[in-house]
């Protein structure tokens, strides 16, 4: 998710998301990405085997 939806959705500017919240989010767009990875690898076999 963007920082700007993720202030959007917490109330708050970008900048106090990036000043307060830095060390929460750092790592997390490659987390996500995982997961999204893993959904579809998950439903391409899952596909397969139907």
């Amino acid at each position: 998710m963007s920082l700007a939806e993720t202030a959007r959705r917490a109330g708050q500017s970008v900048a106090v998301l990036q000043r307060y919240y830095a060390k929460v989010l750092d790592g997390e767009e490659a987390k996500m990405n995982a997961l999204i990875e893993r959904g579809l690898a998950e439903h391409d076999e899952e596909a397969e085997e139907a």
